[in-house]
């Protein structure tokens, strides 16, 4: 099983969504095709994708999402599942932050606010309780909060550029017609 955060979900979600990183927001050239080739390798290989529900939340909020055709979109997937936050995640991350605020540095170096912090550590503790193998993330927080748990983590970047495309769960719009949000690293919503 692998988990996938916000970022990675809108890039699969919306063909058009951009995916920026860096500090100058460089784009990362086909980023909906690396998305997508990736998910029919996890569908070739029968793998299991967990959306944690804060990642699935992010994705939502965003202005334009029509909630409930993403809902039925992720509901008609055999291979993708929404993960709750639940007890054993709430007591998974509870007790990484214990010791990352007796470590002195509960924010583990980064610039983001305790909502947004709150919100990747709950996607990261998800994640370990369901098994996940490894983390897909375009976000520096959840990057760095799920290394410190020892899950790995992939940016798009670093996925290829499949050769061709086939369909998707059965895809719902031709690219040209879709409008998605922008999928900025970083995974600031405005929440």
């Amino acid at each position: 099983m692998v988990a996938f955060d916000s970022t990675i979900l809108s890039l699969l979600l919306f063909p058009d969504a951009e995916l920026r990183q860096g500090e100058q927001g460089n784009v990362v050239e086909h980023a909906h095709k690396r998305v997508t080739g990736l998910v029919r390798e996890l569908e070739v290989g029968k793998e299991q994708v967990l959306v944690p529900a804060p990642a699935l939340s992010e994705v939502l909020v965003t202005e334009g999402v029509d909630v409930q055709d993403v809902l039925t979109t992720l509901r008609g997937s055999a291979f993708i599942r929404i993960g709750d936050f639940d007890e054993r995640a709430a007591v998974e991350l509870a007790m990484r932050l214990r010791a990352a605020i007796k470590s002195g540095d509960p924010r583990q170096g980064m610039r983001i606010t305790k909502s947004a912090m709150k919100f990747d550590r709950q996607i990261v503790a998800i994640a370990l309780v369901n098994g996940a193998r490894a983390l897909y993330s375009d976000d520096d927080g959840v990057e760095r909060f799920a290394s410190t748990c020892g899950l790995a983590t992939k940016r798009v970047a670093d996925l290829p550029v499949p050769a061709s495309q086939g369909k998707l769960f059965e895809e719902r719009q031709d690219p040209g017609d879709a409008e998605g949000p922008d999928a900025t690293a970083g995974g600031e919503n405005d929440l």
